[in-house]
């Protein structure tokens, strides 16, 4: 019986925690937006390139995508911005990339922006 209400108590817990994690803690309408797709991978924001204005930025300064801008990963891979949507964060940002086909999106600072 004693398993049972563990079981219970951690149910209740789950359906009423929020979801989110790595900086990324989304509403049921940001969720609806990513059904079908999967997480591909949690990764830390090194930096960021403007390719037209030659503007860059380093991990401690994220300013959210533009488009073209480049984002850097501290492994080295890269995603490229398709839409605008400003965000503002200090210090390192952790960034969660879902993935369904050859669709990319990314959430950094709790918020969903399209790549490519």
């Amino acid at each position: 019986m004693i398993s049972a209400r563990y079981a219970l108590a951690a149910l209740i817990g789950l359906t009423i925690a929020p979801a989110g994690f790595a900086g990324c803690e989304l509403d049921t309408g940001e969720l609806k937006k990513l059904v079908g797709y999967e997480i591909e991978a949690v990764k830390t924001v090194a930096g960021w390139i403007d390719d037209g204005e030659g503007k860059v930025g380093n991990a401690n300064d994220w300013e959210g995508c533009r488009y073209n801008r480049t984002i850097i990963f501290d492994d080295g891979t890269t995603v490229e911005c398709s839409t605008y949507h400003h965000s503002s964060a200090w210090g390192p940002q952790d960034a969660v990339i879902f993935a369904r086909y050859s669709e990319r999106i990314i959430c950094i600072d709790d918020e969903l922006m399209d790549t490519r």
